[in-house]
């Protein structure tokens, strides 16, 4: 049997965070001071954090 190359294989998921208060996790990207910074940010609460685990 022929083998799928990684690039092709169809079933993908992405994993969705939840904050205790309910709302969902989103990753934003920020250019601040001349950087780039990926933060986490509630929908709900507006709570903004560095990673996603952090709201723990």
């Amino acid at each position: 049997m022929a083998q799928i190359s990684k690039n092709a294989r169809g079933a993908s998921s992405t994993h969705h965070f939840y904050c205790p208060c309910g709302g969902e996790i989103k990753m934003k990207t920020i250019f601040d001071s001349g950087k780039v910074k990926n933060v986490a940010e509630c929908d709900k609460c507006k709570r903004v954090e560095r990673r996603p685990n952090d709201f723990k």
